[in-house]
């Protein structure tokens, strides 16, 4: 019975030194991982701050993209000169207005947003009497697009009625640029025989 409580306290000791020396292997290996990873998330801490700091900064100043400054803004809209009567009307006259945008340079540039044209006739002392309208949509706006070798238009056809009298008209469009929101307007006097 001494024996075997020798043999039992001896294989106790054993393992009792084999498992504290792994075990401290372990803990020291977690330990190091363990200042690794600290040092680590303070780093990324540190990026963290940084970059906010930079954010809150840039967007206090509100700074221009700079590919934004680039693109081209429509700057005017003008009436064609290829503007006239539909030449094979359908049921009554119609007036073809081809509008044309142009950027800061001169050059043709897309419209993008509603267009509107009114039909004036002018009256001696008194507000100009509206005779025809016609609008178009965003949708609208993107289908009226017409290109050809006189250059690229968008087409808005404006119904007349029957019987206009053989004066000047005026005729009125206006574009909301949806770019930026701001509102161009053009305007021509033509003389149009409906009969």
């Amino acid at each position: 019975m001494i024996a075997s409580r020798l043999l039992l306290a001896g294989a106790t000791l054993v393992l009792a030194a084999g498992c504290s020396g792994g075990m401290r292997r372990a803990n020291a290996r977690l330990r190091t991982e363990n200042a690794s990873l600290q040092d680590t998330v303070a780093a990324l801490e540190q990026a963290q701050i940084e970059l906010t700091a930079q954010l809150q900064a840039a967007v206090a100043q509100r700074p221009e993209p700079p590919l934004q400054a680039l693109v081209p803004q429509v700057a005017t809209i003008a009436i064609s000169p290829m503007s006239g009567l539909d030449p094979s009307p359908s049921g009554g006259p119609v007036l073809q207005l081809h509008v044309i945008g142009r950027d800061g340079r001169g050059r043709p540039i897309q419209l993008v947003g509603p267009l509107e044209a009114q039909v004036l006739q002018p009256v001696t002392g008194e507000p100009p009497v509206v005779l025809a309208t016609s609008a178009l949509d965003l949708a609208g706006t993107r289908d009226a697009w017409r290109g050809g070798p006189l250059g690229t238009t968008w087409l808005i056809e404006v119904p007349l009625p029957h019987g206009l009298p053989d004066e000047p008209i005026l005729v009125h469009v206006e574009h909301r640029d949806l770019r930026t929101n701001r509102v161009l307007r053009t305007a021509t006097t033509t003389l149009v025989e409906t009969d």
